[in-house]
């Protein structure tokens, strides 16, 4: 389900997303830290792969690449580790500094795509309560609401060169073998989850196998610009969220986290888990995106039974 003869440039390919990506996508050319252990990881499903450590250099972009799109995906992981002042410094450098570079490299090579489809994060919004956040909603408050918009100016920049530029924010992504479920699976089975605090926080979340799609149909998508947010159309309560996945995995689920536990564990990033996100893609759904999985029960049964 590709394009035929869209070459797309992609960064972050190596990451749960971007490996899904690759699937889906015709001619694909990667950017990697490690050139050799992308190789043997992908083979001869991308076209080219491009040495590029955006913390150490800039991107020398190869003459003649002529990429139609490109796709940003790169980031340092937020949940791994603990949120130290040099941690949220590389979370904040490799998104935002990695995107600048990316930006420059292309500007300056003047081989610039019709598209680019660069990530962000429902982290824009913040704390936003019981309050429904659309696209419109006004950004929130604190040290993700501040990565995420200064992620996204870098981004837009392309837009004063003639690029339709798109930038998802993504809520929680759920798929086998990668995202939010890869910790929480494992710990449901052995009758360790639990709610987080009372439980009334609404999560969005978003099924990989739609997130892929949609990245494909922003590609596609002349009508598709600014703002989108990448969840789906359902988002849940956490006490919700626990019970449906509880259920799935046949497991109780009584152990309920408390907020100084969650600090205590992961830092500054257990705060943020407590979040209240009631974030909606009415941007994704005027244009007529369709998901695959818009119920919570449906996507959580398709992953565990993988």
């Amino acid at each position: 389900m590709g394009r035929a003869n869209m070459r797309t440039l992609l960064t972050g390919g190596t990451g749960f997303v971007g490996k899904q990506l690759i699937k889906r996508l015709d001619h694909v050319w990667i950017t990697t830290r490690n050139r050799q252990n992308a190789h043997e990881q992908f083979g001869n499903d991308v076209e080219e792969i491009i040495q590029w450590d955006p913390s150490r250099q800039p991107l020398d972009l190869p003459s003649g690449l002529g990429m139609d799109s490109v796709v940003n995906l790169m980031g340092e992981s937020i949940a791994e580790g603990r949120w130290t002042k040099e941690k949220k410094q590389r979370i904040r450098d490799s998104r935002v500094e990695g995107t600048r570079k990316l930006v420059d490299a292309l500007i300056d090579s003047e081989q610039l795509p019709k598209v680019f489809v660069s990530a962000s994060a429902i982290g824009f919004y913040g704390d936003s309560g019981e309050a429904i956040a659309d696209e419109s909603h006004p950004p929130g408050d604190g040290y993700l609401t501040d990565v995420c918009i200064e992620w996204e100016a870098e981004a837009l920049r392309l837009q004063d060169h003639n690029v339709r530029v798109v930038c998802l924010r993504i809520g929680i992504v759920l798929g086998d073998g990668g995202g939010a479920m890869e910790k929480m699976v494992p710990l449901f089975r052995l009758g360790l989850g639990g709610r987080l605090g009372n439980g009334k926080q609404w999560m969005a979340w978003i099924h990989v196998d739609d997130l892929v799609s949609m990245i494909v149909w922003a590609i596609e998508n002349d009508s598709v610009s600014g703002p989108v947010n990448a969840t789906a159309p359902n988002p849940v309560r956490n006490r919700e969220f626990t019970k449906v996945l509880a259920k799935a995995v046949g497991r109780p689920a009584f152990m309920p986290v408390p907020k100084f536990g969650a600090r205590m564990l992961a830092g500054e990033f257990g705060d943020s888990l407590f979040f209240s996100q009631r974030v909606i893609p009415a941007a994704a759904l005027a244009n007529g995106f369709q998901f695959q999985f818009s119920d919570l029960q449906q996507a959580i049964e398709d992953i565990v039974s993988k």
